[in-house]
């Protein structure tokens, strides 16, 4: 499909680069960009040519949350809620629950909506030239996009209230302190340094990374004994797959697993 607000390419090595494309704008989130998003996460999701995904955004920032020229100050309670319900069960939970990593490389500012957008990623690499910060606060506004969920996860519950309560702006290496980031790279080398990432994980087994993630993600909200029993569902049937086959006699072999042979 023909897409206005995102640019998307997918490489040989199975990764695929998501671009937020309205630069003009720092990439603030519209209705067509989250009806492009969605319809491109179902997308790639379907694709088994993807194998890692890498977010990111055109220009000087990753995205500056939504575009508040474009919110409609006449709609009422109803209309506004079945808006976030939409973008929260068709955009936000698909990507955080998508069968596959993600990567958010972070080039500039990620705030309000664009900072959870960062967080359901599965790994976080900012430049040195990002910013982050939970606006809401600023604008009157509750963190959406799971936020509230998240961050919290992400920082403790005492350091997520302070983030929101303040709509603070953090520099990149305080949220690499804080756990946001998992690595903080010059500008320059931003996108290399996320495709090595990207491609070094697009290379490992498809199966058992979705399961990897699936259960990671349960794994805060589950018992040691629910995980435990997922676990054992999980390996059993990694036990019987071809990317397994193909992991054992790599192993034997003395070479490099091509996880591609099992496809």
């Amino acid at each position: 499909m023909a897409r206005e607000t995102i640019l998307y390419d997918v490489g040989e090595d199975g990764v695929a680069t998501v671009t937020f494309n309205r630069p003009d704008v720092l990439n603030a989130t519209n209705d067509a960009f989250y009806q492009e998003f969605q319809a491109l996460i179902r997308e790639m999701a379907a694709d088994d040519a993807v194998r890692a995904i890498i977010l990111t955004g055109a220009g000087r920032g990753f995205c500056a949350g939504a575009d508040v020229k474009a919110m409609n100050s006449d709609a009422g309670p109803l209309v506004r809620r079945r808006r976030h319900r939409w973008i929260l069960s068709d955009v936000l939970r698909p990507l955080a629950t998508l069968e596959k990593p993600v990567i958010a490389a972070v080039n500039g500012p990620a705030v309000g909506a664009g900072f959870n957008l960062a967080l359901a990623c599965d790994i976080l690499i900012a430049s040195e030239a990002a910013v982050f910060s939970q606006i809401f606060a600023r604008l009157g506004l509750v963190p959406d996009l799971g936020g509230l969920y998240l961050l919290t996860r992400v920082v403790g519950l005492n350091k997520a209230k302070e983030l929101c309560f303040t709509a603070k702006k953090i520099a990149a290496q305080e949220a690499l302190s804080l756990g946001i980031a998992n690595h903080v790279v010059p500008a320059d080398r931003l996108m290399e340094e996320a495709h090595k990432l990207a491609a070094e994980i697009a290379a490992g087994p498809p199966t058992a990374l979705a399961q990897m993630k699936m259960l990671l993600n349960m794994s805060s909200t589950s018992t040691l004994e629910q995980m435990l029993e997922y676990e054992s569902y999980a390996q059993t049937l990694s036990y019987v797959t071809p990317e397994h086959r193909e992991g054992v006699a790599a192993f034997r072999e003395r070479r490099a697993p091509d996880f591609r042979r099992g496809d």
